[in-house]
């Protein structure tokens, strides 16, 4: 299991938001799913990708981990 996140590098975000951001995402994604491993990079394009997440419930249960990790802003303070 896997959580791969291309956040796009026009958003101009700097290196220690993005290792806040995959330090707080990983640590509430292992503590779900201990074997997943979580990766964020910058790219072209904002992208999620969970190959080996085969149930919808699952991937919904990441998605809403994401975006309550996104809008909530505690972590980066």
């Amino acid at each position: 299991m896997r959580v791969e996140i291309m956040l796009d590098k026009n958003q101009k975000l700097s290196q220690s938001v993005i290792e806040a951001f995959h330090d707080e995402i990983n640590r509430r994604v292992v503590a779900l799913y201990p074997e997943a491993v979580v990766r964020v990079r910058q790219g072209s394009h904002t992208r999620i990708e969970m190959p080996g997440f085969k149930l919808d419930e699952d991937r919904r249960r990441v998605n809403d981990l994401l975006q309550n990790v996104w809008e909530d802003d505690s972590w980066l303070h």
